[in-house]
């Protein structure tokens, strides 16, 4: 009896692991990368909220909960915020300077060392006043996670 519940126990286990692995640990494509600023631009700010990995990045500051987040996608939302068309989009892999985009503070250097998957890219896309970053990896079902949102950059 007792190795029947061990043998339970270790398959959910693993099964949890591996199911975490699918989602977090993916590098997005284009395709996704695109579907995801479709998504941005439709408003659907509950579905935005749901691919937000948190704690997330915004300008530098850390939104551990994902009611400020959100509240952020609410806010730009309702202030017509949209990033223009996903055709118009450049990725790069993440690199050393990476985090600086988002600021050179030790709270940013720290996001990146705890939360930012070696998988995750920087995604540059046009939006009002410039340029945006999105900090995107893993995937689930059609859209990747966003780990950072900054921007314009000047």
């Amino acid at each position: 009896m007792k190795k029947k519940i061990i043998t339970t126990l270790l398959s959910v286990l693993v099964f949890i692991i591996l199911a975490s692995c699918t989602t977090v640990k993916a590098v997005p494509n284009d395709r996704a990368i695109e579907r995801f600023i479709d998504l941005y631009n439709t408003g659907n700010t509950e579905k935005m909220t749901a691919m937000t990995s948190v704690p997330m990045l915004i300008d530098g500051e850390i939104v551990a909960r994902s009611t400020d987040a959100n509240f952020f996608w609410t806010r730009i939302t309702k202030a017509g915020f949209k990033l223009d068309g996903s055709e118009y989009f450049t990725v790069e892999t993440l690199t050393d300077k990476s985090r600086l985009l988002f600021g050179d503070t030790m709270e940013v250097s720290t996001f990146f060392d705890k939360y930012v998957p070696s998988t995750a890219v920087i995604v540059r896309v046009s939006g009002p006043g410039g340029d945006f970053i999105l900090l995107l990896s893993g995937r689930k079902g059609r859209y990747p996670f966003i780990f950072g949102f900054t921007g314009p950059l000047s």
